[in-house]
Formats: C-alpha cells, sequence, structure tokens
C-alpha cells in the first residue's frame, strides 16, 4: 500500500495504469515514435494515422486522382450520395434549405434525405472544399472516418485491457479501421460514423453498469442515432444486447467494483433511462426521418417474416478469410473479415484457462447470435427495420468484428501462457478448411487472392505468434507485427476494391467532374437572367440526382426517402419515372407547360420547338431553350380536375387529354392518335389474350420483329410513340431504319419523341423487335400521336388566365398573389401533397387537399385579388428539434448535478489518506483506480 498511496482529500492518484507505463520506460534519449508509443495516450495517434495510410495507399494502388483517373465514386454514393453532399453545401452557402428542396420529383422534404444520407456533423467537412473539388474532399473524409474508426477502437482497447500493450492496441486498432466490412461499406459513408461511435458505445455502456458514469455513453448513443437513424437504430439493438452479455459474462467484483445494491435493476434502468435520453437528443432525426419514410418506403417492399436460411454455415466462414469478397447484390454474403491474426485468437480466447466458463459461453452465445441474425431472415428483417434491404446486406456485420477483436485482444493479453502447439494446431485447421473450400470451388475465393494469399498469411500469423511468446525479442517482433497487419490489411483492402469495380464499378473522376462543370456555366446563366420563381431541367443526364448538385428545380430524382404517389402521377404524366426515382425522360410542351417547366438545358438542337433561347460564354455544349407556356407554380383550373383518376387511360397521352379536359373544363384533344395504316410480321407468331394481342417467335433463333405502318397526316411536327400494354416488355425500337434503342425499359416506359423530319403522305415504319420471350399490345389503343398546337395553346392560354404571381420566395415558403375572376375558384399547384404546408389566403390560413393523387390544391370562394402565402414546416420536424432541444437541456442538466454532486462529496471525504473510499467515492475516481481499490481490498485481507 505504501509505493501506491491514494489522496483521498484531493482525489489524487499517485500511480494509475497509465504513468505505471510511463514509469516503466527506462530514461535516456528516446526518438519521436519511441516518446509517442511510451506516452500514455499519444500512442493512440498510429491507430489513426496508420489506417489512414494504408487506406490511401489503397487508392493510390487504384490509381486514385491525381494518380490516375479513378475516384471514390461507386454505386450509391455515384448515383445518389455525392450529389446529396452537395446539396449540403449549397445550403451552407445559403442556396438551399434543409427542410424542403425543388431539386427532387417536382419537389419534396429534404430532411428525410438529410437524416438517411447526410446528418453526421463530419460531413460539414466537404463545405471547406471547392465546389470544383468534391471528390477530394469525399476522399478526406473517407479517409478521416477511417482513422476515426481506429482511434476510437484502440482507446476502446486502452480503456479496458488489464494489461496495456500499445504495439498490440495499434494492431487490432488497424484490423477494426480496415476490416472487410469498413472497406466494402466505406462509400455508405454515413454507416461508417457508427463503426466509429460503437466502441466508444461499448465503452461507455461498460462505464454506465460499473460506475454510474452517463455521459460517453449518451453522447455517443445520441451522436450513432443523429448521424444515421438507420444503423443508430441497430447500435441500440447492439446496446440491448451487449449489455446482458456483459453484465452476466463478467464476476460481480468486476462489474460492480462500488457494491452498489440492486446492481442489476439500477443498471439496467440506467441504461434503458440514457438510451431514452440519447434518443430523445437525437429525435429531430428520427422524426423527421420516419415522416419521410411514411410517403412511400415502407410500402417499398413487401417482406416475407416466414423464417428461412439465408446461406450454408460454411459459407459465412469464407467470409473470416482475406480477399473473400462475394457481392454487394441481393445474394450477398455479410462481410466479417477483421484480421487473420482474430482467426488464430478467438479460438485461443476459448482454451484458454485465463477466462471464466462463463465468460466463455456467454461469448460463444453473443457470436452465436449474430450468426443466426445473419443465417434467419426473420430477425435480419428486425436488425433491418423490418424491410429487406435493397443491395447491400447485413448491414449490421461490423458488430460481430467488434466482438470478435475485442475477444482476440484479451487472448493476446495472456499469449505468453499459450502454447506453440496450440497456434499450430489452429494454423492446421484452417489450412485444412482452406483446401476444403478449394476443393469445392467457392466463387468468392480464388486460387491466387483468396486461397494463397490466405495460406501466406496464416503461415507468416503462425510464426510471429510463437516468436512472440519469446519475452527478450517481444518488442522486435511487435514491430513486425504491425507491419505485417499493415501488409495485410492493404492487400485484402485492395482485392476488396478490385472486386468491388468489377461488381459494380467505380466511377472516373472525368466523369463526374467533366460532366457537372460543363453544365455548371449554362445553369448559373439562366439563374442570373430570370430571378423568379421556375422549374428547369436538362435533356441529358449522368445520373438522376444531377439537379442536387447544379441547383436546378425540376423533376429528376433518386432516393430511399421517395414519395410513391408523386413518382406515379410523374409516371402517368409521361416521363420516365417508377419505383424509387423519376428522370426528366419524355417531357414535350403539353407535360412540361402544366407542371411550370420553363428552360429545357440539351446539347441537341431543339430549336423546332422552341423560338428562344439562352447560351452561357463559358459554354458552348449547351443551351437553354425557352418554354414560352410553362405555367407558375399554381393556378386556377375547374373543379373538374378532382374527378380525373390518374388510371383511367391507357397511355400518357390520352391520359394528358383527358387532365387538360378536366383543368379547362370542357373536352380537348390535344394529342392526336395517328391510326395503324397496316401491320407486318416477321419470323413471329400473333394470339390474343386479356385484351392485349401476344407476339412471340416462331423461331428463338431468329430476331422476331413487329412492323407498324402508318401514312403522315401532318407535315413538320413532332410525333410520340408510347406502346400501350398492361404486361410491358422490353423491345427494341427502330423508326424508318433510325434506331431509338429500346420501349418498355426502366427508363424508355415513357413518351418517347421520334422525330419532326415528315411531310404529310409520307409513309413512317415503326420496328419493334422481341427481345424477351413475347410483348402483349393493347388492342384498339393507339400508339402514335402529334400534338394539335392549336388545340394546346388555345388550354394553355385559358389556363394562363388565373396564376400565381410569386413576388419573394424560398425554398420553402412563398409569397404573392392571385387575381380570380369567379366565385369558388379551384386553384392547384404543382406542388407533391405533403401535409407539412400551410397555405394562406389574405392572411387566413385555409384548407387545402389532394388533387390527382398526388398534388396542393385549395379553393378561393371570392373572386378578385388576394395575397397568397405558403410556407412548409411539418410537424414532425417541429416537435423532433424541440424534442432534441428539451433532451439536450435535460442532459446538460444532468451533467451540471452531477459534477455539483461529485465536488460536494469531495469537500466531504474524510481527512485520512489511507481510508479506502467506499461505493459512493470510490465513483469519483479513474476507472482503473477502482479496480486499483479493490486489489488493495484484496492485500488487506
Amino acid at each position: 500500500m505504501d509505493n501506491q498511496n491514494i489522496n483521498i482529500e484531493n482525489i489524487e492518484i499517485t500511480e494509475t495504469k497509465d504513468e505505471a507505463v510511463a514509469a516503466e520506460v527506462p530514461t535516456g534519449k528516446k526518438s519521436f515514435f519511441k516518446r509517442l508509443l511510451d506516452s500514455p495516450y499519444l500512442y493512440l495517434s498510429f491507430a489513426f494515422v496508420l489506417p489512414v495510410v494504408v487506406m490511401y495507399l489503397i487508392y493510390l494502388a487504384m490509381e486514385i486522382h491525381p494518380f490516375g483517373d479513378g475516384s471514390v465514386l461507386v454505386l450509391d454514393l455515384n448515383g445518389q450520395y455525392v450529389y446529396f453532399f452537395e446539396a449540403l453545401r449549397n445550403f451552407v452557402k445559403g442556396d438551399a434549405s434543409l427542410l424542403y428542396s425543388f431539386s427532387r420529383a417536382l419537389g419534396g422534404e429534404f430532411m428525410g434525405i438529410y437524416a438517411y444520407y447526410i446528418a453526421s456533423p463530419i460531413s460539414y467537412i466537404l463545405c471547406l472544399f471547392p465546389e470544383e473539388r468534391m471528390l477530394e474532399g469525399l476522399l478526406c473524409m473517407f479517409l478521416l472516418k477511417t482513422g476515426g474508426c481506429g482511434l476510437t477502437f484502440g482507446y476502446y482497447l486502452h480503456k479496458t485491457s488489464k494489461k496495456l500493450n500499445q504495439y498490440s492496441i495499434i494492431c487490432f486498432s488497424l484490423l477494426y479501421a480496415l476490416s472487410a466490412y469498413c472497406i466494402v461499406q466505406q462509400h455508405n459513408t454515413m454507416w461508417i460514423d457508427c463503426v466509429m461511435w460503437l466502441p466508444l458505445v461499448a465503452l461507455g455502456l461498460e462505464n454506465l453498469i460499473k460506475y454510474k458514469k452517463f455521459k460517453m455513453f449518451t453522447i455517443f448513443l445520441a451522436l450513432s442515432v443523429f448521424s444515421n437513424f438507420y444503423i443508430g437504430y441497430m447500435v441500440c439493438i447492439f446496446v440491448a444486447v451487449y449489455f446482458f452479455y456483459y453484465y452476466f459474462a463478467n464476476s460481480a467484483k468486476e462489474i460492480n467494483p462500488m457494491g452498489e445494491k440492486y446492481h442489476f435493476i439500477s443498471s439496467l434502468s440506467r441504461t434503458v433511462l440514457y438510451s431514452a435520453l440519447a434518443c430523445g437528443m437525437a429525435m429531430v432525426i428520427i422524426l423527421t426521418a420516419y415522416y419521410s419514410l411514411t410517403m412511400g418506403k415502407t410500402t417499398f417492399s413487401n417482406p416475407n417474416f416466414a423464417p428461412a436460411s439465408k446461406f450454408d454455415f460454411i459459407d459465412l466462414l469464407t467470409k473470416f478469410f482475406p480477399a473473400s469478397y462475394d457481392t454487394v447484390r441481393p445474394e450477398g454474403w455479410p462481410f466479417v473479415y477483421c484480421g487473420v491474426l482474430t482467426l488464430f485468437l478467438v479460438p485461443v480466447f476459448f482454451i484458454s484457462k485465463k477466462f471464466s466458463a462463463r465468460e466463455k459461453i456467454l461469448a460463444g452465445a453473443f457470436i452465436i447470435f449474430f450468426v443466426l441474425s445473419f443465417s434467419l431472415s426473420t430477425a435480419d428483417l428486425v436488425w433491418h427495420g423490418f424491410q429487406r434491404p435493397n443491395w447491400l446486406n447485413y448491414r449490421y456485420s461490423f458488430m460481430l468484428c467488434f466482438f470478435l477483436l475485442v475477444l482476440a485482444h484479451k487472448a493476446f493479453d495472456g499469449i505468453e501462457k499459450i502454447s506453440s502447439n496450440i497456434f499450430i494446431g489452429i494454423a492446421a485447421a484452417l489450412t485444412g478448411f482452406l483446401f476444403f473450400i478449394q476443393k469445392f470451388e467457392y466463387e468468392n475465393m480464388d486460387d491466387f487472392e483468396g486461397i494463397w494469399l490466405s495460406l501466406l498469411f496464416i503461415g507468416l500469423s503462425l510464426v510471429l505468434l510463437c516468436l512472440f511468446k519469446k519475452s527478450h525479442i517481444r518488442e522486435n517482433i511487435a514491430i513486425i507485427m504491425v507491419i505485417f497487419i499493415c501488409l495485410e490489411t492493404f492487400c485484402n483492402g485492395l482485392s476488396n476494391c478490385l472486386a468491388l469495380h468489377d461488381d459494380v464499378y467505380y466511377s472516373k473522376y472525368s466523369s463526374y467532374n467533366n460532366f457537372v462543370s460543363g453544365l455548371r456555366p449554362i445553369v448559373e446563366e439562366i439563374k442570373e437572367q430570370d430571378t423568379s420563381f421556375y422549374r428547369f431541367e436538362k435533356t441529358h443526364h449522368r445520373k438522376t440526382n444531377d439537379n442536387m448538385a447544379l441547383g436546378i428545380r425540376g423533376l429528376s430524382n433518386s432516393t430511399s426517402t421517395l414519395n410513391a404517389e408523386t413518382i406515379r402521377f410523374l409516371n402517368r404524366m409521361g416521363y420516365a419515372s417508377k419505383s424509387h426515382w423519376s428522370k426528366y425522360l419524355g417531357g414535350n410542351l403539353v407535360n412540361d407547360s402544366l407542371l411550370g417547366i420553363k428552360y429545357i438545358i440539351s446539347k441537341d438542337d431543339l430549336s423546332h420547338l422552341y423560338e428562344d433561347s439562352i447560351t452561357a460564354p463559358d459554354s458552348d455544349r449547351y443551351t437553354a431553350y425557352i418554354n414560352p407556356y410553362a405555367l407558375s407554380l399554381a393556378y386556377g383550373v375547374n373543379s373538374k380536375v378532382n374527378e380525373v383518376d390518374m388510371e383511367e387511360f391507357d397511355t400518357p397521352m390520352l391520359q394528358l387529354n383527358a387532365l387538360v379536359g378536366a383543368l379547362i373544363g370542357e373536352e380537348i384533344e390535344i394529342f392526336v392518335p395517328v391510326e395503324i395504316d397496316d401491320t407486318s410480321m416477321n419470323n413471329m407468331e400473333e394470339s390474343y389474350i386479356a385484351g392485349h394481342y401476344k407476339y412471340y417467335p416462331k423461331n428463338t433463333s431468329s430476331d422476331a420483329v413487329l412492323y407498324y405502318h402508318f401514312d403522315v397526316p401532318v407535315s413538320d411536327t413532332e410525333y410520340y410513340f408510347y406502346l400501350p400494354s398492361d404486361y410491358q416488355r422490353e423491345v427494341g425500337l427502330k423508326v424508318d431504319g433510325v434506331d431509338f434503342e429500346t420501349f418498355g425499359a426502366n427508363e424508355t416506359t415513357r413518351i418517347i419523341p421520334i422525330g419532326s423530319a415528315y411531310t404529310e403522305g409520307d409513309e413512317m415504319k415503326i420496328s419493334l423487335k422481341i427481345k424477351q420471350n413475347e410483348i402483349y399490345v393493347m388492342t384498339n389503343v393507339p400508339c402514335l400521336y402529334y400534338i394539335d398546337m392549336s388545340a394546346f395553346k388555345y388550354a394553355i392560354k385559358k389556363l394562363a388566365e388565373t396564376q400565381y404571381e410569386i413576388n419573394e420566395f424560398t425554398e420553402s415558403s412563398f409569397k404573392g398573389t392571385i387575381e380570380t375572376t369567379k366565385e369558388a375558384q379551384t386553384i392547384m399547384t404543382t406542388i407533391p401533397y405533403d401535409e407539412g404546408w400551410q397555405v394562406y389566403l389574405d392572411g387566413k390560413k385555409v384548407d387545402y387537399y389532394k388533387t390527382l393523387n398526388a398534388l396542393i390544391a385549395f379553393d378561393i370562394e371570392d373572386a378578385g385579388e388576394h395575397t397568397l402565402e405558403m410556407r412548409y414546416m411539418p410537424k414532425a420536424f417541429v416537435i423532433g428539434i424541440s424534442c432534441t432541444i428539451l433532451c439536450t437541456i435535460v442532459f446538460i442538466g444532468l451533467c451540471v448535478l452531477d459534477s455539483k454532486r461529485k465536488k460536494k462529496k469531495v469537500t466531504a471525504l474524510p481527512e485520512s489518506t489511507a481510508e479506502v473510499p467506499d461505493a459512493d467515492t470510490a465513483e469519483l475516481l479513474p476507472d482503473d483506480t477502482s479496480i486499483q481499490i479493490e486489489t488493495e481490498k484484496e492485500e488487506d485481507k
């Protein structure tokens, strides 16, 4: 007791674990790196830096820009997230709103996108980069998160290890930060935040159980849920399971060093209470995300909850080896590789006599729990929020990696007592298993990368582990082990990235930068010349979310936080729109004008459709064509619009005729059908089924083609094609030999303009080549149309008589006037229906309703000029932000009270420095001090 005196009066520990480590180091001149390693905490900088260096080397090998034309853009990062990050930058610049965005599918709430994809505080780092350096910003953010994962895991091991070994902590931190999950899922950067915070959540939970310390647990659980509510939900499940594992796996002395009465009930209550508080602090994210998901995502899939096995257990075992990438597609298995060293040491944990039978049993149960969660479809659905994931399965598999690495590190701490024969036996078992899976030719285990590379790392791991047991060369072997882990994680990471590239393709740096930078000048020119509110679109797309990056108010968008009604509405209007996305393809004068699309940016010559245009001095690639018929955001219509069934007609052209007729209150034919003059077939049979002609090949080895022949009725007008069918099949489409690629595929089930270079009396031939087994075509429904311009202009003129004149606007509010000429005037907006809008007419709030099953409409009872104001503020956001603020205040209050309570107890402590503190005063001491106190109690006994 003399050499470890505790000064209770001043709460000073003269020798903590960290100081003891520093004290063991001999004095003398040391190198900078040696001083870092010997410092109590600074050595953890290696746990941050080394993963960053290895990850950057992996990207260098992938020829990342500027060392090549490579980029980090892959899969959804390429198609969605990068554009959402651009929108976040626009918000920071003051050009966008976090509440609402008109850059998505006519318009929609943005908080759902924010909560789902970009809520991480680290995302704001991207705003520090110039707009032309977004991809460099993404790379920097990825590297920071990689280093963060290593640092937090290293900190967890540092605080929980009973025997501190800096080299081993660095090694296991590398394995966590560069596990297969972190490599492959790195493009889902919002998920990596929870990988980074998980060690601190676990450490906070342990301290909450043992010492009643709530701050770390509450802060990092709240941060996990806030950063990504989806993976945060999974972290909450982990907390529930880990609580019971940790509580019952350890002895009463370890989990209750303060001698608290009714400890299990108390610690469980604390965990529930502070978990609820953490979720309350993130409630603005939870509620806005939920609100967004209720618009369509929750009905996006119809999962089957009947239990079923998803894979064989041997399939899962292959994924623990390096270079075992299979796929991120729906048939993929969990990414659970976390180092060959882990494969050696987890069995050692269960063999070692150092750990109690209870701890081993519960650790085994914990592992089995995750394996069953992976394997059983019902459990997996629960983990994924009761929805089947769309690709990228087992999004919680990093939690198993965390647990296995913790067990492996525990085993490593007692390695000197493990016989080398045990390591040799484990190596033999691993080698035998590799030979087995090679024999059965597992596709995810390539002979060279999967099998031989694994064998090499198994052999080297065996040698290093056996040598490490020899204490006189242990430090040298530890350094070699760190280098070896860097090499292994580099090889595995590069193999995984190359396999991911082969599977789903990393996009080129120039593909993104050149496209966005090429369009920005014309977009800025339009905004500079016209500062009013309008929608505009473009005919060329890189991805469906281009508008988010460019600040274009349009209808192209793709996101999991979809608005199903808007997407279906756009489809019925003739645009390419289905599932969770919509894209500006299928636009024409009629649907564009009704939805207020005033400018169309195109590389093609559209002067035969639009007389006026805008060009940008800095860009000769694009022209913005002006649509003079575009209507305002809201305009007066006939009340018959509320009787329109958007599912009634068989083609978008017929649907638009009926819609325009209802809007003006009289029948009108704007899209004029062209009757088929003759039909011919090549290698094709015809039959009739359920109101359709069915066409199928006579000989499947030859092309089967259906030909439609038309006599052109009108000269110099655009013709539009749509094949009517309740059973759409993809077909190859040609018009007079000109290839239009397909109709009926994802982006081609829409109105297709097929040309205007025809003279009255010409013959037009449309050919449809079967690409699948058959095609179905509705009987007696036209497939070819042209626009009657006189009828179109008449209808637009009537609709333009009562329009909303917007004087002031933001992305989430409008102020202006509207003049009506009749009583009980119906006003239809082209804003998607959302209960978050408030409409004020002449200063009074008015009710609105849904029309066309998609849009906001309301009625004005009195004729004359009225002020009209619209504001967006959903209740979910108001309640969520209020709850977040309240819970944050409560948390701060609890912290203040806790601090005052501790200060009060300090002043009340006895003067005798030799007296061991009781349970309450022990709470005031550092974590390792409480362990030290227990040791002293044993010594006194």
